[in-house]
């Protein structure tokens, strides 16, 4: 059983865990809606990507892919440690690995950019796919520093029961987080080569 069988921090009592449900639901709609622009403006060209532009590489944004579906692991491990409220240290230390994933992420993501092989204001293919990239930085952005302020709370105290309450709510964002590049990954940078 369950250390925090009683807890509603972890369940759907629990004000943080619907707004966090909430949240991934609202950039899940954006994120569906840079999707089907990018259809959108697709259906509208003869050719795609556009000519004179090749198609993106896909070296490091399979490495980045893979950085993304890795970092998975250690956020499942410092979640399910905060469930069972373990030593802060140790829950610290891997939201803190976590936190370096998404760093490596986010490094690799400014190499994505220039693996599209166009700029932003070259065409409207330009223009979406760097949004795309753009808006789910900024996701990877908060994602890891939100882990790393956890991990710092985790590691230098004093800890509340909040802050393991924390470590699971940062976990299921970036489960998001990986999930939603699976599927902008395939869109981004596969679609053109199959369809």
């Amino acid at each position: 059983m369950s250390v925090l069988a009683n807890d509603d921090a972890f369940s759907h009592h629990a004000p943080s865990w619907w707004g966090n449900r909430l949240m991934i639901f609202i950039e899940g709609a954006a994120f569906a809606i840079l999707a089907a622009s990018y259809f959108y403006i697709w259906w509208n060209f003869d050719a795609w990507p556009p000519p004179r532009t090749h198609l993106p590489d896909l070296g490091i944004p399979s490495i980045n892919l893979l950085v993304l579906a890795v970092s998975a692991a250690p956020f499942w491990n410092a979640a399910r440690l905060a469930q069972r409220h373990e030593r802060p240290v140790v829950v610290g230390a891997w939201l803190t690995l976590s936190g370096l994933f998404g760093l490596g992420a986010i490094v690799f993501r400014v190499f994505e950019f220039k693996a599209l092989h166009t700029r932003f204001d070259s065409n409207a293919y330009g223009s979406i796919t760097w949004a795309i990239l753009a808006v789910h930085l900024a996701h990877l952005l908060a994602g890891t520093l939100e882990t790393l302020l956890i991990a710092l709370a985790m590691l230098v105290g004093p800890v509340e029961k909040k802050h393991y309450a924390d470590a699971t709510v940062v976990a299921v964002y970036w489960y998001f987080i990986v999930i939603s590049w699976v599927a902008l990954y395939m869109i981004v940078f596969i679609a053109p080569r199959v369809i």
